[in-house]
C-alpha cells in the first residue's frame, strides 16, 4: 500500500544520507532499487570507489535484516576504450561479472553510451505491439484510421518518446533512424490499408503525422526546456582536448542546437516549475462541482444579495489579435460605489489562463491595505479556481496568484467564486471590457514563459523540419496529385474519410499512385499486363485511370462535369470524396486478392 511506500522511503533515505567518505560516488534509489556511479581516470580507482560503495550497502543493510540480491545486481563499465581490465567486484560471497548493458528505469544504458541496444528494444516492443493491433484490421473491416491514429499516437508512438532527452544522440545513426521510421510506416499502412511498399514520407504528409525522427528531436528538446524550468540541466563537458577520440555530441548540446534560432525569450524565467505543496488555504474557492444550470440560475440573486459592506472584485483575461491583456473592476455597495478599475498589458507569450491569473493577482495588490472586510473575487476562468484550490502547484504564475491570495486572506475573509461568462452581469461584463482594452493599451506587466507557448515553438520547426524534406525527397506523384493545394486536401481526406476505412484506403492509393491499378500490379509482378482492361490502348495508371481513359469519359462526365482531366486538375477542381466514390463505382478497387498486402492486411 501507499504506507509501505513511505515506510521503505523512511528508511532508504538513511542510506542516501552517507557522506562520500562511505559512498565515494553517486546513488540514486528508486523504490528499492539503488543505482551507483563510480567514476575516475584509473581503473583501480573506479573499482576502489565502487567496492567501497558495495560494502557501504551491505553493512548498512544488514542493520536494517536486509540483503543485496546478487543475482539482480548488474555491473557496466562505461568507457570508449576498447583494451581495459579490472579486478572483480563481490557482493558477498559472489562475484558479480560485467554486463554489456544495464536497464535503469526503462532505459538501456549500454556500455558505450551509444543507446543503439536501448533503440531495439523499443522498436522491437513497438512492433509487437502494432502486430497485436494488426489482429483487428483488413483492407476494408476492422478499426476505422482515425481511431488506428489514435492508437499510435497514444500507445505506440510514446514506447518510442519516453526520455528521448537522454538518448536523443543515438538519432544521429542512420540505422538507428531507419528503424523507428519503419515502425511508423508499419503503423500509418496499418491505419491507411496502403501497400507495403507505399513511400513513408508520402504516408506521413497524407495521414498529416511528422516524421518519427523529427518528432523525437522536437520530444527531446521539450524535455530539455522543462528540465531547464526545473533549474536541473546540467551541463556536459566532454574531453575535447588533444586526445579526444570521435565526434560524439553530449545530449545537452544536441537538445541546445535544436533550440538555437528558436524565438524563446533568453532573459524572461520559465513559468513551470518543481511541484510544490499548497496546504496553507487561507481563502475559500466556490465553483459548481456538478449541476451548473442552477449554479448559473443563481448567479444574480447571489451577486444582489450580498452584504452592502461586501468588496466585490470581478477579473478577466483576453487574448486578441491586438496582444494578450488582463482587466478588473473593485466595487462595494452591492456595485454601486467603484474603488478601482484598471487595464493590464501582458507579454505576446502570455496565455489567456496567465492572464486570468495575473488579473486576480493584480486585484490582490490593490486591496492590499484593505483589513477585516469580507472580500469576493469573481472570474469567469474555471481552471483558474480549481488551479488554485488544488494541492499541487506546478506553475509560478500559479503560485504567485496563490500568494497574493493567501496575503488578502490572512487579514480578511477572501472568496474566490466562479461567474458564468456572457450573462449579461454587469461586473463580469465590465471586466471583459477592461480585458480587451489592456490587450491594446493597458499598463504593462511582466510574466513568465508558459511551457505550452514553448511546445507551440517546438511543433512549429518539426513542421518546418518536415516541408523541408517533403520538398527535397517527398515523392513524386504524391507531389503531382496534392499540387499546390495540399493543405485542402489532406484535410479533406482526414476529416471527411477518417471514418470509412475503405474509402480512406481508396483515397491513399490514388493520391500515392501505389494501387491495384494494371501498371502497378505489373510492376509488382502480380499482373501479366500493364494494359488498361477498358480502352486496351494505355497503360493503366491513376493518372489515365481518372482522368484520360476514353472508355470511362462518358462516367467521368457525370461524376465532374467534364470528359477529361490532368490527375492535378481533378484534384484541384473536386472534392476527395467525389473522387473515391467515382474510383469506388468503377470496381477497380474492390477485388482485394489482387492488391499486394502481405505485410500489412
Amino acid at each position: 500500500g501507499i504506507n509501505a511506500e513511505y515506510g521503505w522511503n523512511l528508511v532508504v533515505d538513511d542510506l542516501l544520507s552517507y557522506s562520500a567518505k562511505d559512498i565515494p560516488g553517486y546513488l540514486q534509489a528508486f523504490a528499492d532499487d539503488l543505482a551507483s556511479l563510480a567514476e575516475g581516470n584509473d581503473l583501480e580507482v573506479i573499482w576502489s570507489r565502487t567496492q567501497k560503495t558495495i560494502n557501504t550497502i551491505e553493512n548498512w543493510c544488514k542493520t536494517k535484516d536486509l540483503s543485496i540480491s546478487a543475482l539482480k545486481t548488474k555491473l557496466v563499465m562505461f568507457t570508449w576504450n576498447r583494451k581495459w581490465s579490472i579486478r572483480p567486484i563481490r557482493v558477498g560471497d559472489h562475484t558479480i561479472e560485467l554486463s554489456n548493458a544495464v536497464k535503469f528505469l526503462g532505459v538501456t544504458l549500454d556500455s558505450k553510451l551509444s543507446f543503439n541496444e536501448h533503440v531495439n528494444n523499443i522498436t522491437q516492443k513497438a512492433t509487437g505491439n502494432l502486430m497485436q493491433c494488426k489482429r483487428a484490421v483488413g483492407p476494408t473491416w476492422g478499426l476505422e484510421p482515425n481511431t488506428c491514429r489514435w492508437l499510435y499516437n497514444t500507445v505506440i508512438r510514446p514506447i518510442l518518446t519516453y526520455c528521448t532527452s537522454i538518448w536523443v544522440r543515438a538519432l544521429n545513426n542512420q540505422t538507428n533512424a531507419t528503424k523507428l521510421r519503419r515502425v511508423q510506416a508499419l503503423a500509418l499502412r496499418i491505419a491507411a490499408g496502403a501497400m507495403p511498399s507505399t513511400p513513408y514520407l508520402a504516408l506521413n504528409k497524407i495521414t498529416d503525422t511528422p516524421d518519427i525522427v523529427h518528432f523525437l528531436q522536437g520530444e527531446a528538446a521539450k524535455g530539455s526546456t522543462r528540465l531547464d524550468a526545473y533549474c536541473t540541466l546540467g551541463q556536459e563537458a566532454l574531453n575535447l582536448g588533444k586526445n579526444a577520440k570521435g565526434t560524439i555530441q553530449a545530449h545537452t548540446t544536441i537538445n541546445n542546437k535544436f533550440l538555437e534560432n528558436l524565438n524563446i525569450p533568453k532573459k524572461v524565467e520559465r513559468d513551470l516549475s518543481q511541484p510544490t505543496l499548497a496546504l496553507n488555504r487561507k481563502f475559500t474557492c466556490f465553483y459548481p462541482k456538478t449541476d451548473t444550470t442552477s449554479y448559473r440560475n443563481s448567479l444574480e440573486s447571489t451577486i444582489n444579495n450580498l452584504n452592502p459592506n461586501t468588496i466585490s472584485c470581478y477579473t478577466d483575461g483576453s487574448k486578441t489579435d491586438l496582444g494578450n491583456g488582463a482587466g478588473f473592476i473593485i466595487t462595494t455597495d452591492n456595485n454601486n460605489t467603484i474603488i478601482k478599475e484598471a487595464s493590464l498589458r501582458l507579454p505576446p507569450h502570455s496565455t489567456v489562463f496567465q492572464c486570468e491569473l495575473s488579473a486576480i493577482k493584480e486585484a490582490c495588490h490593490q486591496l492590499a491595505d484593505v483589513h477585516d472586510k469580507h472580500v469576493v473575487i469573481w472570474t469567469d476562468s474555471l481552471s483558474s479556481i480549481m488551479a488554485l484550490n488544488a494541492t499541487t502547484i506546478r506553475s509560478k504564475t500559479i503560485r504567485s496568484c496563490y500568494t497574493s491570495l493567501n496575503t488578502l486572506g490572512g487579514a480578511n475573509s477572501v472568496e474566490l467564486r466562479w461567474i458564468a461568462a456572457h450573462r449579461g452581469l454587469w461586473g463580469n461584463e465590465k471586466a471583459d471590457q477592461l480585458a480587451k482594452l489592456g490587450s491594446a493599451e493597458g499598463t504593462p506587466i511582466v510574466c513568465p514563459i508558459p511551457q505550452s507557448y514553448i511546445k507551440n515553438i517546438i511543433n512549429q520547426k518539426v513542421r518546418k523540419l518536415d516541408q523541408i524534406e517533403w520538398e527535397r525527397n517527398g515523392h513524386p506523384h504524391t507531389k503531382l496529385t496534392l499540387g499546390n493545394h495540399t493543405t485542402r486536401i489532406i484535410k479533406q481526406v482526414n476529416t471527411s474519410l477518417g471514418r470509412n476505412r475503405k474509402k480512406y484506403r481508396i483515397a491513399t492509393q490514388l493520391i500515392t499512385g501505389h494501387c491495384a491499378l494494371n501498371k502497378y500490379l505489373y510492376t509488382i509482378q502480380r499482373s501479366n499486363t500493364k494494359a488498361c482492361p477498358d480502352c486496351h490502348e494505355h497503360e493503366e495508371t491513376v493518372s489515365h485511370f481518372l482522368g484520360l481513359c476514353p472508355a470511362k469519359c462518358i462516367n467521368r462526365a457525370e461524376y465532374f462535369g467534364e470528359y477529361y482531366f490532368t490527375i492535378s486538375e481533378l484534384f484541384k477542381r473536386n472534392h476527395i470524396i467525389n473522387i473515391v466514390n467515382y474510383a469506388n463505382n468503377t470496381g477497380r478497387f474492390d477485388v482485394i486478392e489482387h492488391q499486394d498486402v502481405s505485410g500489412v492486411t
